[in-house]
């Protein structure tokens, strides 16, 4: 287990509740230490002096909860094991492994760039340092780059700019958080992965941190739905002849309402 994913723990309120509906307050307690420290130092050993530490519980008590306890593991081999943990502890190890992976791959295309760039700039001022050493026979004037754009700097510039942020990646995949997110407000991932990376793709947004984009993505999307993706339709633009009609039909209506029916006032 690495530093980075041992310092946080899933836990699905609904499946957890779901599993544990006969469990006395004391019961919760015990077990959600239990699996806090499954989830940072692997299986629990079967020695009932360490786990009655693990649960700060005294023996008596230890020994009182134990067998309501280990309904939810699979006791064998000297250890107390727990699919569900071990489930999300794979899931962890391969997203971290993952984006490790992406951020080798982003750093080498960095290094890369820049390298590229240092060589460009290292040949063009070589060339300006000959040029300065040689004047030219003819009267012809010295080659200068001033009022001229540096294309070697605006690389630069472009290699800083894409360190600073990028458009939202085609092959951006949800973490661990996002599945934890879309889990408790019942939305379906995949579908709102789609609809996001659609959406910023036609934006054209550019930003360092989209997982926390997404993030914020799925906890309002029971709030704008689609809306993201609809157009209002727009009103006519209210034109003479427009209100005209309209004032016309309101004069009727109020000479209606003094007058009665269709009476006329000047009869």
């Amino acid at each position: 287990m690495s530093k980075k994913t041992n310092v946080w723990m899933p836990l699905y309120i609904a499946d957890y509740l779901a599993d544990t509906t006969r469990l006395t307050t004391e019961q919760h307690g015990a077990y959600l230490l239990l699996i806090m420290d499954y989830w940072r130092n692997g299986p629990l050993p079967d020695d009932d002096g360490a786990l009655s530490n693990i649960t700060r519980l005294s023996m008596p008590q230890w020994k009182k909860h134990r067998p309501v306890l280990a309904r939810l593991f699979l006791v064998e081999g000297g250890e107390w094991l727990h699919k569900r943990v071990d489930t999300e502890l794979q899931a962890a190890a391969e997203n971290a492994a993952k984006h490790e992976e992406r951020a080798k791959k982003a750093a080498a295309a960095r290094w890369s760039k820049e390298s590229k760039n240092n060589a460009s700039s290292n040949a063009t001022s070589t060339l300006e340092a000959q040029l300065e050493e040689c004047p030219s026979p003819s009267p012809s004037p010295k080659p200068t780059t001033e009022g001229k754009p540096s294309f070697v700097g605006e690389a630069r510039n472009r290699t800083r700019e894409a360190a600073l942020g990028t458009t939202v990646p085609a092959d951006f995949e949800p973490d661990q958080s996002h599945r934890g997110i879309a889990h408790n407000m019942g939305l379906d991932l995949q579908a709102e992965r789609d609809k996001f990376v659609d959406h910023y793709t036609s934006t054209g947004e550019v930003l360092a941190e989209w997982p926390a984009k997404f993030r914020n993505w799925l906890r309002n999307a029971n709030k704008h739905g689609d809306s993201k993706f609809q157009q209002q339709p727009r009103r006519a633009p209210a034109t003479s002849s427009n209100l005209t009609d309209h004032n016309r039909a309101a004069a009727e209506r109020a000479k209606a309402l003094l007058f009665g029916g269709d009476a006329n006032p000047e009869a």
